[in-house]
C-alpha cells in the first residue's frame, strides 16, 4: 500500500514538474506568423494542430480579411501566462495593432489547451457587429464542444468558419446552447454514411480492377480539408512575403471561459 502511495506521489510531482517546465506564452513571445507570411493567421508554435487543418483555418481567415476587411490572429498554445487567455488576447491585439487603425476591425482568438481556457476578442470597431453574445455562441459551439473531445483541429477550424459565415451571411451557422439539434445531428450522420459509401465506390472505380493501382495521394485530394501543403497557393494570394498589422486597438469586449 505504501509503495502504491509513493508511486502516486511520484506521478503527481512528475506531472507538476512538466507543467512548470512548459513554455509560458505571452504577447511578447508568441510568434506572429502573419508578419513572416501574409497567408498565415494561426499562431501554433507547439504544432498542436495538423498542418492540413491549420492551412484550412488560414484559408478562411485569409478570405475574412480580403472579403470582409477583418484582420485576425488565432493563437493555440499549451499554457499562457497566469492561465489568463483574456489578458493575452487583449495584449496581442493592442501590442501588434491587429486590424486597420481607422476602423479597428481586428479579431484575436486565444485557446490555451493545458489551461483549458479560451477568449475571443473583437477589436473596438468590431464589437458592434460581433457582439459578446455571438462570441459566446461561437465559442461554446466550436471551441468548448471540440476541446472537450480533445479536438484542437476542429476547435480552431470551426471557429474561423463560423466567424467568416457571420460576416458573409450575417449568420454564424452554429446552434445556440440548449437548442434541439438531434434531428440535424441525425441528418449529418446519414450524409456522412452516404458520402463514405460513394467514396468507396469511386475508389473501386479508380483502381481499375485487379490490375489498377492508386494514382497518387490518398484519394481525398486537397479539397477535403482545404489547402494542405499549400497546394492551392496560386489562389491563396500574398505569396511568401510577410504581412503587416494596421494599428487596431482592443477595449475588452468579447467572450471567454473554459471547458
Amino acid at each position: 500500500m505504501k509503495r502504491i502511495f509513493n508511486i502516486l506521489i511520484f506521478l503527481v510531482l512528475a506531472v507538476h514538474s512538466l507543467q512548470l517546465s512548459a513554455e509560458e506564452w505571452t504577447a511578447d513571445n508568441i510568434p506572429m506568423v502573419h508578419l513572416q507570411d501574409a497567408r498565415r493567421y494561426v499562431c501554433d508554435p507547439e504544432n498542436l494542430m495538423s498542418a492540413a487543418l491549420r492551412d484550412s483555418t488560414d484559408m478562411y481567415l485569409h478570405r475574412l480579411e480580403k472579403e470582409c476587411g477583418i484582420q485576425t490572429v488565432f493563437v493555440i498554445v499549451g499554457h499562457v501566462a497566469d492561465g489568463d487567455a483574456f489578458r493575452v488576447a487583449q495584449d496581442i491585439g493592442n501590442k501588434n495593432g491587429v486590424g486597420d487603425k481607422k476602423i479597428d476591425r481586428g479579431l484575436v482568438v486565444v485557446v490555451a489547451v493545458d489551461d483549458r481556457r479560451y477568449f475571443i476578442a473583437p477589436g473596438e470597431g468590431l464589437e458592434g457587429d460581433l457582439t459578446d453574445v455571438e462570441c459566446d455562441d461561437i465559442a461554446r459551439a466550436c471551441i468548448v464542444k471540440n476541446m472537450r473531445m480533445g479536438n484542437t483541429d476542429l476547435a480552431m477550424f470551426e471557429t474561423a468558419k463560423a466567424v467568416y459565415s457571420k460576416f458573409k451571411t450575417d449568420k454564424t451557422g452554429v446552434e445556440r446552447e440548449g437548442e434541439d439539434v438531434d434531428d440535424f445531428g441525425g441528418l449529418i450522420i446519414i450524409i456522412l454514411v452516404i458520402a463514405f459509401w460513394v467514396f468507396i465506390m469511386l475508389s473501386k472505380g479508380n483502381n481499375g480492377g485487379k490490375g489498377g493501382g492508386r494514382r497518387g495521394g490518398s484519394g481525398f485530394g486537397p479539397f477535403f480539408w482545404g489547402n494542405p501543403g499549400h497546394i492551392n497557393d496560386s489562389g491563396f494570394g500574398g505569396g511568401f512575403s510577410g504581412g503587416s498589422f494596421g494599428g487596431g486597438s482592443f477595449g475588452g469586449g468579447g467572450a471567454g471561459g473554459g471547458w
